[in-house]
């Protein structure tokens, strides 16, 4: 049905901006920071545009994966002391989900970008799963982080971020992990 192409081209495209618009808060919430603080969710911001399909060609998923679990390192070692676990985990789930749309994107696209009509559904359910399996681990470990750090909190090395950017940072890591999770589980 030609009507279904369209209808879920135009989902992506509005979970794609979806997407960007949690990067972007994700950012707004780190601007009052240091820049070792907030220049990791600008690089984030831009994998999530130069991944954007067309723009960089079919590498641009590999590589987005490969700089997204770069920038979870990084941030894991001189983010906030406040949240580097939290974001830590959200940028890992972030690396996870692109990896994870690196295989899909293999196996059900061709050279073209267009969809192929080898895709069995069986591959289709496996993604589905995949991604299921990345959201729950996803929030379990954020459970986890915030456990931990309230068990035993770390000295803070700044001052403690206000509840505005706090907030936009943790509705801009939800937003970017679910608008991930849906365009990869989408068929």
């Amino acid at each position: 049905m030609p009507g279904t192409a369209s209808r879920a081209g135009l989902v992506h495209d509005v979970l794609r901006v979806a997407g960007l618009a949690g990067a972007v808060l994700c950012l707004a919430g780190h601007l009052s920071s240091p820049p070792r603080q907030w220049l990791p969710h600008a690089v984030v911001t831009v994998v999530m545009l130069a991944m954007l399909p067309g723009a960089t060609g079919p590498d641009g998923l590999s590589a987005g994966a490969v700089v997204l679990g770069a920038v979870c390192v990084w941030q894991w070692r001189v983010g906030c002391s406040y949240r580097r676990s939290a974001e830590s985990v959200n940028l890992a789930a972030m690396a996870m989900l692109s990896a994870v749309a690196v295989g899909s994107e293999n196996t059900h696209h061709d050279g073209s970008g267009s969809v192929s009509a080898s895709v069995s559904v069986a591959e289709g359910a496996a993604t589905a799963w995949a991604v299921l399996v990345l959201v729950g681990c996803w929030g379990l470990a954020r459970i986890g982080a915030v456990l931990v750090s309230r068990a035993w909190p770390a000295l803070p090395t700044g001052p403690r971020p206000a509840r505005q950017a706090l907030l936009a940072a943790e509705s801009g890591g939800a937003l970017m992990i679910g608008t991930m999770a849906v365009m990869l589980a989408w068929p």
